[in-house]
């Protein structure tokens, strides 16, 4: 009986996976973090009610290796990433977080954001970038900043930074 019960239970996950191509995802791993510079950078998308703006940046650079982040308006910091699985150069969605420490973030406009969820594609084998940049004033909180990095139910990579006040004038 428990034979036939896990057969239908992979029937049921290949039915539901059967559109898709075989992912092996065995590793994802983090190849820089801290603070970084960019060459260009270039605003696709604004403010949802889950996401915050997202800019499209190239000429990556990290300057600082570092998990304390000063509060200073201007800073970028996150983490480059690659997974690394099969099919190499293949697409894969995956779901990119940034969890605001307590009691998050409000925007100007009135939207409270407690946490910034994007959507996007990735390919297999080429690094990526999971970041933030103090912009406005309104967006530096100390405390606490949490990235991860998800495919499907299963969380990949999480990285926690602490942005601290900052002593700079």
């Amino acid at each position: 009986m428990k034979c036939i019960s896990m057969i239908a239970l992979l029937a049921l996950v290949q039915a539901v996976y059967a559109d898709e191509p075989d992912i092996h995802s065995s590793v994802a791993e983090i190849t820089g973090y801290g603070i970084f510079e960019t060459a260009s950078s270039r605003r696709y998308s604004g403010f949802s009610t889950t996401t915050m703006a997202a800019d499209s940046v190239s000429g990556l650079r990290f300057t600082t290796h570092t998990n304390e982040i000063p509060a200073l308006q201007g800073i970028n910091f996150g983490f480059e990433y690659s997974i690394n699985s099969t099919p190499r150069g293949q697409k894969i969605p995956i779901r990119s977080i940034i969890r605001f420490p307590n009691p998050g973030l409000f925007h100007p406009g009135g939207k409270h954001y407690v946490e910034s969820v994007e959507h996007k594609h990735v390919r297999i084998g080429e690094r990526s970038l999971h970041g933030y940049g103090f912009d406005e004033p309104w967006e530096i909180v100390p405390g606490e900043w949490v990235f991860e990095i998800w495919y499907k139910d299963a969380r990949l990579i999480r990285k926690t930074f602490t942005v601290v006040e900052s002593t700079a004038e």
